[in-house]
């Protein structure tokens, strides 16, 4: 605040009361030592008001993500505080008359900058997520939310700088080569943060889909940050993995665009066994078996003829791809079962080996030895 807020301020409060108050109260008005108190208390006082009236107001707004409750659950603190610096500011400028307040007053301007750039940033981020909880169709990724934090980070640092007078020009002497050195050391974190928003566009996956990476790795996605993609295992084991490896491999999003997915169960019969027997009793278990879906509907395939079975396989839908172990065990459980009450046997594969008698021994080395030497006849 300058000279001219200053002298608005006394305007104002000189105007209150410079026809009903006495000559003494005039001049006492004008004096620092009576005046600094006054703004002192009189900005505790609208602090205190504003903050009890957010506080009163906010369970009012009865809608959890409306615009108006967001505004009041982060701003209504800040902007208490903001008023009783506000008086603080005031009363050292009337106090120094802009001398020993140099470096006073660009302080609380700081700690002004840095409270709303804090509440900027929360503000934002919670305005994207009732965005989000409202409407399906707005699907921000968090990636969204690095991108708002950066943005307010660089525009109050740009503050703070033109705050204190920084010069900068030898900063911008040194910028090419520092920006290549920068770029050298930071060339994974810039191909994490452009892997993320490539991947955001892409609409690859989102905040609580299940991905399947190269190597069977499988988990549900439970943040996407600016360096990495943090990914809940089937064991129940935390992965961090970098956006830059997501974006140049292949994603299977399980998900997408609809949760339930299909799964195969091959399986095999002897032969001689009534094939369609075997569907039957097949499509029972898919009924009774509470996992698999019953719709869209099972089926029961008959894909080949193997070397000692005849080769099924039943194509089921389940509701969730992480339900797909357990899907097969209740399957394959109910499967057996069924197969053995109706007498079908499930083959396996056999071998016969055969043992020589001495003779066939003794007469398996003449025919050898005759062979050897009608070969070395040949070469004569």
């Amino acid at each position: 605040m300058d000279e001219l807020s200053t002298t608005l301020v006394l305007a104002l409060v000189l105007s209150v009361v410079e026809d009903a108050a006495p000559p003494w109260l005039e001049t006492a008005v004008t004096e620092p030592l009576v005046l600094v108190p006054t703004i002192l208390f009189a900005s505790y006082l609208l602090a205190r008001v504003v903050q009890w009236w957010g506080t009163r107001e906010l369970p009012s707004a009865t809608d959890e993500h409306s615009f108006r409750r967001t505004v009041l659950g982060v701003t209504s603190r800040p902007l208490a505080i903001t008023i009783a610096l506000i008086g603080v500011y005031v009363s050292f400028d009337l106090l120094f008359d802009g001398g020993e307040s140099t470096v006073v007053v660009p302080l609380l301007t700081t700690v002004l900058v840095v409270l709303w750039m804090t509440t900027s940033v929360r503000l934002g981020n919670r305005w994207i997520e009732h965005v989000k909880a409202v409407d399906a169709n707005y699907e921000f990724a968090p990636v969204f939310k690095n991108l708002w934090t950066i943005g307010v980070l660089l525009g109050g640092l740009l503050l703070l700088i033109s705050i204190w007078n920084v010069d900068i020009t030898p900063f911008l002497a040194s910028a090419g080569v520092l920006g290549i050195v920068i770029g050298i050391a930071a060339q994974d974190g810039i191909s994490n943060l452009i892997g993320g928003i490539a991947l955001y566009f892409d609409n690859t996956y989102k905040i609580g889909d299940v991905i399947l990476l190269e190597g069977d790795m499988r988990g549900t996605v439970t943040d996407i940050g600016v360096r990495s993609t943090t990914v809940v295992t089937t064991d129940n084991r935390l992965a961090s993995v970098p956006n830059s490896v997501l974006n140049s491999t292949q994603v299977v999003n399980e998900t997408s665009p609809q949760r339930h997915v299909r799964i195969e169960i091959p399986f095999s019969v002897a032969y001689g066994t009534d094939h369609r027997e075997v569907e039957r009793l097949t499509l029972e278990v898919c009924e009774d078996a509470s996992l698999i879906r019953e719709s869209p509907s099972p089926r029961v395939l008959f894909i080949g003829f193997g070397d000692s079975a005849l080769e099924f396989v039943a194509r089921v839908y389940i509701a969730h791809p992480l339900t797909e172990k357990r899907a097969r065990d209740q399957f394959n459980r109910h499967l057996n079962d069924a197969f053995e009450n109706a007498g079908i046997t499930i083959p396996f594969p056999q071998r016969t080996v055969s043992y020589l008698e001495p003779d066939d021994e003794l007469r398996f080395e003449e025919d050898a030895t005759i062979g050897a030497n009608s070969a070395e006849s040949d070469d004569r």
